[in-house]
């Protein structure tokens, strides 16, 4: 059957099943020029996550000081009109204030007596101009003022001014996220031509001492326009504060930091230092970095008195909120002695018994009894005092055993005398009768 039907009529069988290769390749592009546009529309529509590390979540548990980690991001860099988001995730409610520390009391604090002090509008005081007459702990500026933030919800603040934020939560004053807002810095290529024309580090190297909790470290630097007459750390913030004296229009100042003494990491990362002159961001730039230290090179404007910079980590956070291991108290039990009673033995009070008693009116003299010649009769002492007798005078009764005895003895006796009279008389009729 296929022989006996028309090549053409093949042919246009054929051209109507299988398109050309014309239209293919504009199938083709057209479906990459769409999956392009797609892709294009996505990203365009869809804002970086968490670019400028301006989100923040409070951690579970973050209200026990015990915890030693309380927020997912502590040191957050901003410029101003940026905004940031706390998140709660824990399983009570927070407030956030905005305030002043007392540098005095580094290192000193109680949490137990945590003192806020409410907002003074006379008081010119500043993060790096503070006087510390305050006995507070901790002054409010308010900047910023968060209310109850319940668990599972978020609140976004407002970033208005360029400086530092210290923020925290007045109930739980362990709870603290330091924010720096900085103005517009040098472009990324002009901090490149800046490393690639300095040299890593002046030959003229000295060597300054810091004390970290009771531990000192060196720091090596070199400087060019200017002195450093003094270094201390603030293990709160994270950060060293040169002391520095600037003779030049601009100092430079080239210091190295041991990773295991001071170092700025985030998620496992190197991160970048913020550094202030009197509270001002400066430019600088880092020269040498290895896996054992990192140098930096700053530039010091004229005036400055204090420089600071501020890391994320002080030897490799071994110093830094280190959790007190309280030694158990073994309270040793008191053995009580029994206190034994001696029992007391009642000497049994022996009546003596008077067997002389005598009668009303009577007393007894000696072993005796007498006559009471104290009272007359029918009356007794009572006292002092002479009474009547209320005892009744018994009539002594003859019991009849003593009365048969008296009529027998009676009866017997005249029965005798009558024999006796009788005998007498028989002799007396004898001698008569003989006579």
């Amino acid at each position: 059957m296929l022989e006996n039907k028309n090549k053409s009529h093949l042919k246009s069988e054929y051209s109507m099943h299988f398109p050309n290769v014309n239209s293919l390749t504009k199938i083709s592009l057209g479906l990459i020029l769409f999956t392009i546009l797609s892709t294009a529309l996505v990203y365009a529509e869809t804002k970086p996550v968490d670019e400028n590390n301006l989100v923040v979540n409070i951690v579970e548990n973050a209200f026990s000081h015990e915890h030693y980690r309380y927020f997912d991001n502590t040191l957050i860099s901003t410029n101003p009109g940026d905004s940031i988001t706390i998140t709660n995730n824990d399983s009570v409610s927070h407030s956030f204030v905005s305030g002043v520390s007392n540098t005095n009391n580094v290192g000193k604090i109680n949490y137990d007596a945590f003192s806020v002090c409410e907002f003074d509008p006379n008081a010119n005081s500043t993060y790096s101009n503070q006087s510390d007459t305050t006995n507070c702990d901790f002054t409010k500026d308010n900047r910023i003022i968060i209310g109850e933030l319940s668990p599972g919800n978020s609140v976004t603040i407002s970033i208005d001014e360029i400086g530092t934020y210290r923020i925290i939560d007045p109930d739980y004053p362990w709870m603290e996220i330091l924010v720096y807002s900085f103005p517009t810095s040098s472009t990324e290529a002009e901090i490149r031509s800046e490393v690639n024309s300095t040299p890593s580090i002046s030959k003229s190297i000295q060597n300054i001492s810091v004390d970290i909790n009771g531990v000192s470290f060196n720091v090596p630097y070199s400087v060019t326009g200017m002195a450093i007459t003094g270094l201390e750390s603030d293990t709160d913030s994270m950060s060293l504060i040169f002391s520095v004296d600037v003779t030049d229009s601009t100092g430079k100042l080239d210091v190295k930091f041991d990773r295991l003494f001071f170092d700025s990491i985030y998620d496992g990362v190197d991160d970048s230092f913020f550094i202030l002159a009197d509270g001002d961001e400066t430019k600088f730039s880092e020269t040498q970095t290895n896996f054992q230290s990192r140098t930096l090179r700053i530039d010091v404007p004229s005036g400055t008195e204090e420089l600071e910079i501020i890391g994320s980590i002080f030897d490799s956070s071994k110093v830094i909120e280190t959790p007190v291991i309280e030694t158990p108290v073994i309270e040793t039990p008191v053995i009580e002695t029994p206190v034994i009673e001696t029992p007391v033995i009642e000497t049994p009070v022996i009546e003596t018994i008077t067997t002389n008693e005598c009668g009303p009116g009577t007393v007894l003299e000696g072993d005796v009894c007498v006559l009471d010649q104290r009272c007359g009769p029918g009356t007794v002492l009572e006292g002092d005092a002479c009474v009547l007798d209320s005892v009744p005078v018994s009539t002594p009764s003859t019991s009849p055993g003593i009365t048969k005895e008296l009529i027998i003895s009676f009866t017997a006796a005249f029965v005798i005398a009558g024999i006796i009279g009788i005998i007498f008389a028989l002799i007396a009729k004898a001698n008569k009768n003989k006579n």
